[in-house]
């Protein structure tokens, strides 16, 4: 789910500061699914930003996907 990258700076961001195991399990854990919400308000933003676009978007007549006559 996750790049190497970003599990690589997972992994050195815990070796860099947390030297129990009880912590270091619970930063990975949450530093984990900060990644995981920040990705999906990515997707979401990027969704938003598609269907305002396609909105404003005025096609003229025979452009769109039911068309089946050359343009």
């Amino acid at each position: 789910m996750l790049t190497r990258v970003t599990d690589t700076i997972i992994e050195e961001l815990i070796a860099a500061t947390c030297k129990d195991a009880r912590s270091r399990h619970f930063l990975l854990h949450a530093l984990h699914g900060l990644v995981r919400v920040a990705k999906a308000e990515q997707l979401q933003e990027m969704r938003q930003d598609v269907a305002l676009a396609t909105r404003d978007l005025n096609l003229p007549e025979g452009c769109d996907s039911d068309s089946t006559e050359p343009t």
